[in-house]
């Protein structure tokens, strides 16, 4: 495992350079939205090709990201419902975080200034908690799956690297980082 992540990895890192491209680090940060109320954090690799070869414009993003949302929200640990038992008062719980995996694509607007967009696939354990003879039972636990989107305007000037945008689960969402 450990060495399929590092390969990848360096595949990202020095895909960029092979094509004259430059590279980008991004980290980015979300305070909730809708679907996640919680804050959320994340990081991008990538590359912004055709930047040394048309200064003028006409340049675009690549980028590969993951992201983790705070939408923890603290199960109660209680035994498996019996068989055959009748179920009251079903709530759901968010069980863990969310963890998401996008691929973002931008095309340079004016010189150095991104309109970005990106599609995601998020998932997340979600555990529903019924009563059954006053007592509380798990009833089920399954994986909830999303498909996401985001847009997002970046600017990208001598090796920095900044954003803010919209995140379909995420809410508002800025980003920062380095270019090389």
């Amino acid at each position: 495992m450990i060495k399929r992540i590092i390969l990848i990895l360096s595949v990202i890192l020095l895909f960029p350079g092979i094509c004259l491209a430059s590279g980008y680090v991004l980290a980015t940060y979300g305070t909730g939205g809708d679907e996640i109320d919680g804050p959320s954090l994340g990081i991008e690799l990538g590359g912004i090709f055709l930047s040394d070869l048309h200064p003028t414009g006409g340049a675009f993003s690549f980028g590969l990201g993951i992201s983790v949302g705070d939408s923890d929200e603290d199960p109660p640990s209680i035994a498996k419902l019996p068989l055959g038992s009748p179920v009251t008062g079903l709530i759901d719980y968010n069980d863990g975080n969310e963890q998401e995996v996008y691929l973002s694509f931008g095309a340079e607007m004016t010189p150095a200034l991104f309109g970005v967009a990106g599609i995601g696939y998020t998932s997340q354990k979600i555990v529903t908690i019924g009563l059954t003879d006053g007592t509380l039972y798990e009833v089920d636990d399954e994986t909830d799956n999303n498909i996401s989107g985001m847009l997002q305007i970046r600017y990208a000037w001598e090796g920095f690297t900044l954003g803010i945008g919209y995140h379909s689960r995420r809410g508002a969402i800025a980003s920062l980082g380095i270019a090389f």
